[in-house]
């Protein structure tokens, strides 16, 4: 054992070879390596930036992490289907506030509402796609499986 590289896993990469193997960065240190740091895994969007990709917008590509559990990870498709719910929701409340009979108003928000629910689930998987597609990522499923 002479220390020439015998052991590859103890010798430091380069330091571009970190951050082109992940789209997040470099990868965070091991435990006991130093200073304890949460990992860049998730990078979460400040909230503007959460209110931005809410109604379609794309993130920058240090959220990819984020962008890619939100789209792909447990609880997806609920999520897409909140989004036009969410969106349907300022209208609702502007057509509850119109003057008008008490039982038409709120027929037309709940209609609103509902819609937006139902829309959401039957079109959650196209936009998702649609949503991979736009920050860099391959689509789930093709257009014949959607």
């Amino acid at each position: 054992m002479d220390g020439q590289g015998e052991h590859p896993a103890t010798e430091t990469p380069p330091a571009g070879d970190a951050a082109q193997a992940r789209p997040g960065g470099p990868e965070p240190e091991p435990a006991g390596a130093g200073a304890v740091s949460p990992p860049r895994d998730r990078e979460t969007p400040p909230l503007a930036g959460r209110l931005h990709y809410l109604i379609g917008g794309t993130l920058p590509p240090r959220y990819n992490d984020w962008v890619s559990n939100d789209l792909t990870g447990p609880g997806w498709r609920v999520r897409q289907a909140l989004r036009p719910f969410l969106l349907m929701v300022p209208f609702a409340i502007v057509f509850a506030l119109l003057p008008g009979q008490l039982s038409v108003r709120l027929t037309l928000v709940v209609f609103l509402l509902l819609s937006g629910i139902g829309l959401g689930f039957a079109t959650s998987g196209f936009f998702r796609n649609r949503r991979l597609e736009q920050h860099g990522f391959p689509p789930v499923f093709t257009v014949s499986e959607d």
